[in-house]
């Protein structure tokens, strides 16, 4: 039997690549994690809908249904980045509280989901001025 050598810095690149593929790396930004996750498939949450997707600037407090799949029961649905109180129904269907704050400004909301650390798509939510 032949006896090879491998230097030291090469094992250690190779054992930390090694780790960082089984791992993952990304997950949780809408991409899939760098290298493969071993003896499993990723499934990405999806947005399709949220009802309602618009209202009135100063409005109430109220609930929004968002539809899509592949919601896990960790799901968080998001409104500009902040996380929103959540309610999971199904792997279809989740509900979360928006509160009066995030109806102050008019403009565009961005809403997506969390689920298993990783992002939907994001969908626009439209607070009009009156």
């Amino acid at each position: 039997m032949r006896r090879v050598e491998v230097p030291t810095l090469i094992l250690i690149a190779t054992l930390a690549l090694v780790t960082l593929m089984a791992s993952g790396c990304g997950a949780g930004n809408g991409r899939p994690p760098l290298g493969a996750r071993f003896g499993s498939t990723i499934v990405f949450p999806t947005l399709t809908s949220i009802s309602p997707d618009t209202a009135l600037v100063g409005t109430a407090a109220f609930v929004i249904t968002v539809n899509g799949t592949n919601f896990g029961p960790d799901a968080t649905v998001f409104w500009n980045g902040l996380p929103l109180p959540t309610r999971f129904i199904s792997s279809k269907q989740l509900v979360a509280q928006v509160s009066a704050t995030n109806l102050q400004f008019a403009g565009p909301a961005s809403v997506f989901v969390r689920s298993a650390g990783m992002n939907s798509n994001t969908v626009t939510f439209a607070v009009n001025v009156p």
